[in-house]
């Protein structure tokens, strides 16, 4: 933008969709849109680009539906001063919610332009325009108008690549001071006493702090804090919870809230005891790690007139800012808080290290960094939560359900987190769906797809074991009982893809089917895995994919391949060991994730539906692929598969 330019015209997005919580301030707008004088567009959204290409994503769809230069549109995003509330950047939903909203914020600025001026913004009046659109849902034609984005390249990728992007570890302001947390060595541990009496004497200390339950050492410069708190001396009492990862997964029942009804219908007593055949099993998903590339990261200052900015990676500014306004005491509008790059999140990356900052910040006077290393990331961070699933399905002679019977629990402080992914897309007269939830000894919280992935673990995992025992093809049984279009759709596309009918497998080769369900998406993989000695090796995935119009191909590949080799991690090696209150494994010479060399083929197949607004691209890949590798593993075995991860089973 010139120095001369302008904002000559305003479209503002329809009041935000949903209930807000803990804002602090009454949001009018989910997007907003300014055109200014010289042409230039400026986009506005508190969605968080995390890597996963939104910002890509919102400027060439804006480009598309005004018809102008994809370098003269700018997208400012997760900046609390200056763009309208968001709940967060989570569920795949960024596409689908406020995508959908700048493109139609696009469309009425053309038409208003196209009505006033013949597009010439600079013969606008000198009165801001502003156009205040509706919050109906965008009709499918609006979309089909825009050109699909292929082929050309992401518009912050060299910035990543190249090392110029400012991410929360790299940014600093002049005089930064940086603090390091002291950290009791178990969840739950009170603090005894404690000597820093060495920890003063180190060259660059500036401050022990003591307060808001936390204790933290402030030093001139990174490296002189972490020596300091390596000098304190702190002796705490450990009260661990009993509960270890060798004692899961029965814990999780055996502590397990009464169950939430999420669906009912038909007569399960009768459809189980009345089939033919009652095929049960038992399923188990331990707690996982989110993993992210970067660990969390943040910098606070406070302002002379008691205002504080945060500059952080965190999934959502406004939730952020009103944690920070309710826990230091402060109403909400004298916060700022501007999101930085994110190096990954998949759910973590909360609220507490930006706290944390703002604490040392406050007691020391100084603006104060932490970043934390690899180990507290893995120690403090939430996890994905355990599940155990139970399942009792009947089928009748024809090999048709009559009866699908699902109780899952989820470790945590409330059921419902558990249901996505739960409910099943098979056709039964009589289906019963229930969640429950059990008291959590580790930090719990979201996680790609959080419920659906380890839900839809366990039913795809019992519908191949249910076509084994019968003796059926599992593509037949599944197409068999299953009436919706779009998952038949996927389930053929897949099938075409890799061959379904003239598959061969043999001892140490197999192949698995799976489908399933996010995020407004549908999505079917086979997986062929080779296993020798003792090594599954996951040679291929197959994936057809179906989120409504595509718009960015490439940006859906890249997010569902991305989801596919995160999901392989966890079906193959991903587990969080703990115990008494202590995470054993924290970095990745104890936690195993995918590496490159463990990267199969993967070959994507998108079904570009017209008649469908876009859905999310980011999470459905993940949801069916452990199932999909873990009914290839027994399909190479022989043997029942019905908990992950799988290869300390081999």
């Amino acid at each position: 933008m010139t120095s001369t330019a302008q904002v000559a015209l305003r479209v503002i997005g329809p009041p935000f969709a949903g209930v807000v919580q803990q804002t602090g301030v009454s949001p009018e707008s989910a997007a907003l849109l300014e055109i200014f004088s010289d042409g230039s567009v400026y986009a506005y959204s508190g969605k968080v680009e995390y890597g996963q290409g939104i910002r890509n994503s919102f400027t060439r769809m804006i480009a598309s539906a005004l018809e102008v230069d994809v370098a003269d549109v700018h997208v400012i995003l997760a900046d609390t001063a200056r763009v309208p509330y968001d709940r967060g950047t989570t569920g795949s939903a960024s596409t689908r919610t406020v995508g959908v909203q700048l493109i139609r914020a696009a469309n009425a600025a053309k038409i208003e332009l196209a009505g006033r001026s013949g597009s010439d913004v600079s013969r606008l009046d000198s009165d801001v325009v502003e156009i205040e659109i509706s919050g109906d849902e965008p009709s499918a034609e609006e979309f089909n108008r825009l050109a699909p984005h292929t082929g050309s390249a992401r518009i912050d990728g060299a910035d990543r690549v190249t090392g110029s992007a400012i991410f929360a570890h790299d940014f600093a302001l002049d005089g930064t001071a940086y603090g390091r947390l002291i950290r009791p060595p178990s969840i739950g541990a009170k603090l005894i006493r404690i000597d820093s009496a060495r920890a003063e004497q180190v060259r660059g200390f500036i401050k022990l702090v003591q307060a808001d339950g936390m204790i933290g050492v402030v030093g001139e410069t990174k490296e002189a804090a972490d020596r300091a708190a390596s000098f304190v001396r702190a002796r705490w009492d450990e009260v661990g919870d009993d509960v270890s990862d060798w004692s899961l997964p029965s814990a999780l029942k055996d502590r397990g809230s009464e169950p939430v009804s999420l669906r009912d219908e038909g007569d399960i007593a009768a459809g189980l005891t009345g089939a033919v055949h009652v095929i049960s099993g038992v399923y188990y998903a331990p707690y996982v790690a989110n993993a992210q590339m970067e660990p969390s990261a943040a910098t606070a200052e406070w302002g002379a007139d008691g205002s504080l900015t945060v500059w952080c990676a965190n999934r959502g500014p406004f939730t952020e800012r009103a944690y920070l306004a309710e826990h230091l005491g402060i109403d909400a509008e004298q916060i700022r808080v501007i999101i930085q790059e994110v190096g990954g999140s998949f759910g973590t990356k909360s609220q507490s290290v930006s706290f944390e900052a703002a604490v040392l910040a406050r007691e020391s006077g100084r603006a104060v960094k932490i970043s934390y290393n690899r180990d507290e990331e893995f120690s403090t961070s939430t996890v994905r939560p355990a599940a155990l699933m139970e399942i009792d399905a009947a089928v009748d002679d024809s090999g048709k359900l009559v009866a699908w019977d699902y109780t899952a629990f989820h470790a945590g402080d409330n059921a419902f987190r558990g249901r996505r992914g739960a409910d099943s897309p098979y056709d039964s007269p009589a289906t019963r769906i229930r969640v429950a939830d059990s008291p959590s000894p580790l930090p719990h919280g979201s996680y790609r797809s959080l419920g659906g992935a380890v839900n839809h673990f366990g039913r795809e995992v019992h519908i191949e074991a249910m076509a084994r025992e019968l003796g059926v093809d599992p593509l037949k049984f599944r197409l068999d009982n299953l009436s919706h279009p779009r998952y038949r759709r996927v389930l053929e596309e897949v099938a075409a893809m890799c061959d379904w009918e003239s598959r061969e497998s043999s001892d140490g080769v197999g192949y698995g089917l799976a489908v399933g369900f996010d995020a407004g998406s549908y999505v079917a993989q086979v997986a062929k895995v080779v296993i020798t000695d003792g090594t599954i090796v996951v040679e291929r995935i197959d994936v057809a994919f179906d989120c409504g119009q595509v718009f960015n191909p490439d940006g859906a590949i890249n997010q569902i391949e991305g989801s596919v080799v995160m999901g392989m991690g966890t079906a193959l090696w991903e587990e969080v060991e703990f115990d008494g209150g202590r995470v054993l494994n924290t970095g990745f010479g104890g936690y195993r994730v995918p590496r490159i060399t463990d990267v199969p083929e993967i070959n994507v197949k998108l079904i570009d539906d017209p008649s469908n607004t876009p859905t999310g691209a980011g999470e459905p890949g993940i949801v069916p692929i452990a199932a999909a590798i873990a009914n290839a593993v027994a399909d190479a075995t022989g043997k029942p598969v019905d908990r992950l991860p799988l290869q300390p089973q081999i």
